[in-house]
């Protein structure tokens, strides 16, 4: 081989290891953004269930005779 084709073979090299090393790199910001974005979700869903058990709280009797009224009226 001659010392061109070498030089050319050198750089095509160069540029698939870094192409492929760009590659990676951005592979894993992406992982980490999906990660943090089912964080978020996560977060989310459990803002929500808190809320749904201080609503059924707020709604709960609170009193032993509006408990006893409840369980009268079936709802205990």
């Amino acid at each position: 081989m001659s010392t061109a084709n070498l030089a050319i073979l050198g750089a095509m090299l160069l540029v698939g290891v870094a192409s492929a090393l760009g590659l990676y790199k951005a592979g894993g910001k992406s992982q980490k953004a999906d990660t943090a974005e089912q964080d978020v979700k996560d977060a989310q869903s459990q803002v929500a269930q808190q809320q749904e058990m201080e609503q059924r709280g707020a709604e709960a009797p609170q009193t032993v005779d509006e408990f006893l009224n409840a369980l009268d009226k079936g709802r205990g």
